[in-house]
């Protein structure tokens, strides 16, 4: 990964690994605090995990039928609705759920509260579903659970062992199954009456190209949220499991997929706190992958950071100093990351691509042309930064990277309110408002010396977190 090694690491550099033994060894919490030093505070809450009762068509997305051929991920399953075999066709839809329970019972009190689904499959004949009755089943009938008849947020698929092995393993936003009346959208004539159907407004398991991915024992899906696809499949099988093609169809079945799909009725403010996915650079698409996307995944989590910064010049008896810090961020696929402690990095005057600020900084231009920093990120004013060195912990406390660079940022606002990077490097673009601050949260997939080194546990090998609308103070 060339990009990261020229530019991403000017970051981290240090003068030597003893420096880096020496700013490890360093206990912060002892540090002296005099009357020249500028304490800063900052923080913020989205400890709720978001989750999507709703979701609808968007006028950029494709629309697609799967046809009949061989199973991506086992081939000699032919037919299946589950092949690299699509075309290309016209729909929309919209779907509101309640999700009250997370285990299966006739009492379930799950349903859809709205659904309109109207699309065109089966050589140009024109469908519509406006009902969805959830499927309520007695806790441990069937092959696997139904989470009440919907979920949120749950893992499916590959090797899950729920739903089918023949489809990638995925993180579902809305998952349901039901029974629906196929009608024609024409006439409204019930096609086919009670009939199986199960969707998903998931993480996106096809490529650009419309072939599904073939990953049974890794989430290898998209998780942008932007990039969210829906699968509506009614499937060729009665309520007993038994082959049963779908009347008034060629197939017996139908699948219809809807491609960067939007994701509504949210529980709250889902762009609060958000993760950077691997992607082109906003700023130089030519790069890719990065860290410095504009593709985001929703989150929840919260942060407090409390720093001292005592000295501008570097120098390996500065006194910054991190006091105190709590980082909590949760996937909406259960995984959390925690940091508690960062030590800061003291490097040498003159050591490195560029100032340290004696490890903590306040106030200063960061990035674009300023040479401080990274020329991916855009030209911003950062009220806090810093450089040090963590150890990236599960949610039950057990460190799954340890000594790992890090470098955090409190800063004017880099995105727009779509989450779009902006792109100037020349002038300060950002947003100054008070009530527009925000948290860049970086760990690099690098070594202490420059070299890949992805950060274990995190999937993509760096970790980018994001917290908008956040507080700082200063004394």
């Amino acid at each position: 990964m060339p990009y990261i090694k020229k530019r991403f690491f000017s970051l981290f550099l240090i003068a030597s690994l003893v420096l880096f033994a020496a700013a490890c060894s360093e206990d912060s919490t002892t540090t002296p605090i005099d009357n020249t030093s500028v304490k800063s505070a900052s923080s913020a809450d989205y400890s709720t995990p978001v989750a999507f009762q709703g979701s609808k068509s968007s006028a950029s997305g494709k629309i697609y039928e799967i046809l009949p051929g061989p199973a991506v991920i086992n081939p000699a399953m032919n037919p299946t609705p589950f092949s690299n075999s699509v075309q290309m066709t016209d729909g929309s839809y919209e779907i509101v759920v309640e999700d009250n329970v997370d285990v299966d019972s006739q009492n379930s009190t799950d349903a859809v509260s709205s659904v309109n689904f109207e699309f065109t499959a089966n050589d140009g004949k024109r469908f519509k579903v406006d009902q969805i009755n959830i499927i309520h089943k007695p806790d441990g009938m069937g092959d696997h659970t139904f989470y009440g008849g919907v979920g949120l947020n749950k893992m499916m698929h590959g090797d899950t062992k729920i739903g089918t092995g023949l489809m990638p393993k995925m993180l579902s936003y809305i998952t349901l199954w039901g029974i629906v009346d196929l009608k024609d959208a024409n006439t409204g004539e019930v096609v086919a009456a009670g009939r199986i159907v199960h969707i998903m407004v998931a993480s996106r398991v096809r490529d650009e190209n419309l072939d599904l991915i073939p990953s049974v024992d890794k989430d290898a899906s998209d998780h942008d949220t932007w990039a969210a696809e829906t699968h509506f499949i009614l499937i060729p099988q009665d309520k007993d499991g038994n082959p049963s093609p779908v009347p008034g169809t060629d197939h017996g079945f139908i699948h219809m997929m809807w491609e960067n799909v939007e994701l509504t009725n949210a529980n709250r403010d889902w762009k609060q706190a958000f993760e950077i996915l691997p992607g082109p650079a906003a700023i130089n698409p030519a790069m890719n992958p990065t860290p410095f996307s504009n593709k985001v995944a929703f989150g929840s989590g919260s942060f407090s950071l409390d720093i001292v910064d005592k000295t501008d010049a570097d120098s390996e008896t500065s006194e910054d100093a991190v006091k105190s810090v709590n980082i909590k961020y949760q996937r909406p696929n259960g995984e959390m990351f925690v940091i508690d402690e960062i030590r800061i990095i003291h490097k040498a005057e003159g050591t490195g691509d560029h100032t340290f600020f004696g490890g903590v900084g306040i106030d200063k231009e960061m990035h674009g042309n300023t040479g401080i920093g990274n020329g991916l990120m855009p030209k911003m004013l950062s009220y806090i930064t810093l450089w040090g060195i963590t150890d990236l912990k599960d949610g039950n406390g057990n460190v799954i990277a340890a000594n790992r660079a890090i470098h955090m940022m409190v800063s004017s606002r880099t995105r727009t309110a779509d989450l779009k990077l902006i792109t100037n490097t020349e002038t300060d673009a950002t947003d100054h408002s008070s009530d527009k601050v925000e948290t860049h949260i970086i760990l690099p997939p690098l070594d202490m010396e420059g070299n890949p080194s992805p950060v274990p546990g995190t999937g993509h090998g760096f970790l980018h977190l994001m917290f908008e609308n956040v507080n700082l103070t200063k004394s």
